[in-house]
């Protein structure tokens, strides 16, 4: 059973791959991810997540996000040698709304906007809609 689980989630993932440089960003048709990410293309891999300049931000922990607005190469640095450490308690900026993600992330309401930033709206659309109704 738990083969067949994860075959059907590898096969939804793979579905999203060309998607996901639409999805990252909140207006595409005004401003795509610069630079963009072909999921063909292996030397685009190599820039995501904290080593593409857009990604990180939205992969940073919300907590930090307002110094990575400050000055994001010495966030993205940090986050890359693991001085600001990215684990499963440090919710990421994406999971917040706002242009760009979390930026009106209240300290004092963690819970206020969880959840409801705009990749993991995308993300949730195309899985409920594209991968079982189309």
């Amino acid at each position: 059973m738990q083969e067949v689980i994860s075959q059907i989630r590898s096969e939804d993932a793979s579905h999203l791959k060309p998607f996901i440089g639409n999805y990252t960003v909140a207006q595409p048709e005004v401003k795509g991810l610069e630079p963009p990410i072909l999921s063909e293309n292996k030397k685009s891999r190599a820039r995501m997540g904290v080593n593409h300049p857009q990604l990180v931000g939205m992969l940073c922990p919300v907590k930090h996000v307002n110094a990575y607005h400050t000055d994001p190469k010495k966030v993205q640095e940090q986050l890359q040698n693991g001085e600001i450490r990215m684990n499963a308690g440090a919710w990421p900026a994406l999971a917040y709304p706002g242009d760009p993600p979390g930026i009106d992330f209240d300290v004092e309401d963690i819970q206020e906007g969880l959840l409801r930033g705009h990749l993991l709206k995308c993300i949730c659309f195309y899985f409920f809609y594209f991968c079982y109704f189309v």
